[in-house]
C-alpha cells in the first residue's frame, strides 16, 4: 500500500463564551456536516445519578421547545439530513444546500431539549432492557469487570449507562438539571466541514452558536490513576460454550509522547490485520484457539488514561493456553526488537490506510475537534506519515518495555468453565 498524503484547510474562531468554532474546507463535495462537542467530562455526573449523562444524550432528540420527537425527525428528513445526539452534543449530516437550516436544527436539539416525561420513560425502559440483556452476555460482563478492576472507584470504572437501579431512579428533572448546568454555558467545540470557504463557515457557525452567556462551571478534579501492583485472575462462570478473556492494565493518555510508537507497536502485537498482527498469527492461525483476538494500548487513550487490553474468545479448555500465549507475545515484544520487514509492513499499512478515516465530512469535523482537544495541531494529519516512518525497531522494544507490564496484569474471563 503506497504512502498517502493529505493536506487540510482548517480555521478556528474562539468566542467569548469559551466555545471554539472550527471549519474544515472540503472542496468539491456536495455534502456538509456539523459536530457539537460540549466540554462534558466523565466526573461531571452527580455520583448519586450515574448514567444521567448517557440518558441526556439518548434523549436529546426526543423533543425540543419547537418540535416533538416526531416533528424533529420530520424536520431533519425534510432537509435530507441525519441528526444524532450523544452525551456531549451531536452531529448533523446533510446536503450542502441545507447547511444553515441543518446547523440550526442541530443547535435546537443540543441546546433546547425538553426531556418530555413520556419519551424519557420510553428511552429509560430501552436502556434498562439493554443493560439487562448485557448482563447475560459474557463478553460484556467480563469487559465491565475488567474496567472496574483497573479503574476502581474512578468514574472510568463505572458503566456509562449506569445500572438498572440507577437508570430506573432517573427523572426528567435530573436530565434537565444536568443539561442546564453543562450545556447552558458552552465551553467546547462546534466543528463544520463542507465545500464552503472557511470564513463563511465560521461566520455562519457564530451566527447560530454565538448566543451563549455566562461562565461554564468548573469540572471536579479526578482521582489519580495508578498501575496496580499485583496481578489478579478472575473467572465468572456462565452457561455458555465459549469463554471471553480480557487481559491488561492501565494505559496511557492521548498526549503521551510515546503514542505514535505505541500505535505502531500495537499493530505488530495485536491490532493490525492478520498479516501484521502477531497475536492473530500465533493464537488464531497457528494455534487455532479462536476466531477473534486483539491486543493494544493506543486505541483507548483519551483525556484520561485508557487501558492496555488484550482480548480473545476461545473454548473453556483453551483459556490458560490463550493467556499463556498472550504473555509470551507481550514478553517477546518487550525483550526483542521486531524484524525490519515486520516493522515496514506495519508502516506501509498505517501510512497507506489512514486517509480513509477522513473520507466523510463528519470525520473531518471530528478530526478538527480531536486535533484541538489533544493539542495535536491542525497539521497533524500532514505530519502523521513522517511520525510513523520515523519509528525504529529499537523504539518498539523500548516503548513495549516501558508501557507493557506482564507481571501486573488484570485477567478477567466470563463464560464456560
Amino acid at each position: 500500500m503506497s504512502k498517502q498524503t493529505i493536506k487540510l484547510s482548517i480555521a478556528e474562531r474562539k468566542l467569548k463564551s469559551g466555545l471554539s468554532l472550527l471549519a474544515v474546507h472540503n472542496p468539491g463535495v456536495q455534502t456538509y456536516a456539523c459536530v457539537a462537542s460540549i466540554d462534558v467530562r466523565i466526573a461531571d455526573e452527580d455520583a448519586r445519578w450515574p448514567g444521567v449523562a448517557n440518558m441526556v444524550g439518548e434523549c436529546l432528540d426526543e423533543g425540543t421547545a419547537k418540535h416533538d420527537s416526531l416533528g424533529l425527525s420530520s424536520a431533519a428528513e425534510s432537509l435530507g439530513a441525519m441528526l444524532d445526539g450523544n452525551h456531549r452534543g451531536g452531529v448533523v449530516m446533510c446536503p450542502a444546500t441545507s447547511q444553515m437550516k441543518a446547523t440550526a436544527l442541530l443547535r435546537e436539539m443540543v441546546l433546547e431539549p425538553t426531556f418530555p416525561a413520556r419519551e424519557v420513560r420510553r428511552v429509560q425502559n430501552e436502556v434498562i432492557s439493554e443493560i439487562q440483556a448485557e448482563a447475560d452476555d459474557p463478553r460484556t460482563v467480563a469487559a465491565r469487570l475488567f474496567r472496574k478492576k483497573i479503574y476502581g472507584n474512578h468514574p472510568l470504572g463505572r458503566p456509562s449507562q449506569g445500572t438498572v437501579e440507577n437508570v430506573a431512579a432517573i427523572k426528567p428533572k435530573h436530565l434537565r438539571d444536568f443539561h442546564s448546568r453543562w450545556f447552558g454555558t458552552a465551553n467546547g467545540y462546534i466543528a463544520a466541514s463542507g465545500p464552503f470557504e472557511l470564513e463563511d463557515m465560521l461566520d455562519r457557525l457564530e451566527k447560530t452558536w454565538g448566543g451563549f452567556r455566562g461562565k461554564a462551571p468548573e469540572h471536579l478534579p479526578l482521582p489519580k490513576l495508578t498501575l496496580q501492583e499485583k496481578s489478579c485472575n478472575v473467572h465468572l462462570p456462565m452457561p455458555r460454550e465459549q469463554v471471553h478473556v480480557f487481559l491488561g492494565h492501565l494505559g496511557i493518555r492521548r498526549e503521551d509522547p510515546d503514542f505514535y510508537r505505541l500505535s505502531v507497536m500495537d499493530h505488530i502485537l495485536g491490532t493490525g490485520p492478520g498479516f501484521t498482527s502477531r497475536c492473530s498469527r500465533k493464537l488464531r492461525d497457528e494455534m487455532g484457539l479462536c476466531y477473534s483476538v486483539s491486543a493494544g494500548i493506543a486505541g483507548s487513550a483519551g483525556e484520561e488514561p485508557g487501558t492496555f487490553t488484550a482480548y480473545i474468545g476461545t473454548s473453556a479448555e483453551h483459556r490458560e493456553k490463550a493467556v499463556d500465549g498472550f504473555l509470551k507475545e507481550i514478553r517477546d515484544i518487550r525483550e526483542t526488537v521486531p524484524s525490519a520487514s515486520e516493522l515496514q509492513d506495519v508502516k506501509d499499512y498505517l501510512t497507506g490506510s489512514f486517509v480513509f478515516a477522513l473520507e466523510r465530512n463528519s470525520n473531518l469535523a471530528a478530526y478538527a475537534i480531536r486535533a484541538r482537544r489533544f493539542n495535536l495541531g491542525f497539521d497533524f494529519i500532514e505530519r502523521y506519515p513522517d511520525l510513523i516512518e520515523s519509528v525504529t525497531v529499537e523504539q518498539i522494544r523500548e516503548v513495549a518495555h516501558k508501557h507493557l507490564h506482564p507481571d501486573q496484569l488484570t485477567i478477567i474471563s466470563a463464560g464456560a468453565s
